[in-house]
């Protein structure tokens, strides 16, 4: 419990300080029509909406060609970081369900507050679809 503990400090610690939206929106490879995996920008969206971790609309969030606006990038870019910082949690022995929480608290320091829920993750298996969809490596995969 006291290395978790830490852990979390940890990564609260270095989310606070570089978990920033601002840089997101100038990750080109957020840009892309496509996401790593080759899910379209408008399909993934959808697929994210329905797990209810978007505040804001599809239509908002990507453009009538399918790429990302530049709140969806900003959008994605939160999820992403956080899926990031989640991997490293559970790499360190950290349970899903407290790294869940974990990075729902952080959205609103990360200025991700009013973009995303993370929150919403029910399931390991959502957990395993968003990191695959964002080119991530799930570890328990």
């Amino acid at each position: 419990m006291k290395n978790e503990n830490r852990f979390f400090a940890t990564i609260i610690a270095l989310a606070v300080t570089s978990f920033v939206p601002d840089t997101f929106a100038q990750n080109s490879t957020l840009g892309n029509v496509t996401t790593p995996s080759g899910i379209d920008w408008s399909i993934l969206c959808n697929n994210i909406s329905q797990m209810n971790i978007l505040f804001q609309s599809c239509d908002n969030l990507v453009s009538q060609n399918g790429t990302l606006t530049s709140a969806g990038q900003i959008a994605m870019g939160c999820i992403k970081s956080a899926l990031s910082l989640g991997l490293e949690a559970l790499h360190h022995g950290v349970p899903l369900s407290r790294v869940i929480f974990g990075l729902n608290l952080l959205t609103q320091p990360s200025g991700c507050g009013g973009q995303v829920n993370m929150n919403a993750i029910e399931s390991a298996n959502q957990f395993q679809f968003l990191t695959r969809a964002m080119g991530l490596r799930y570890a328990g995969s």
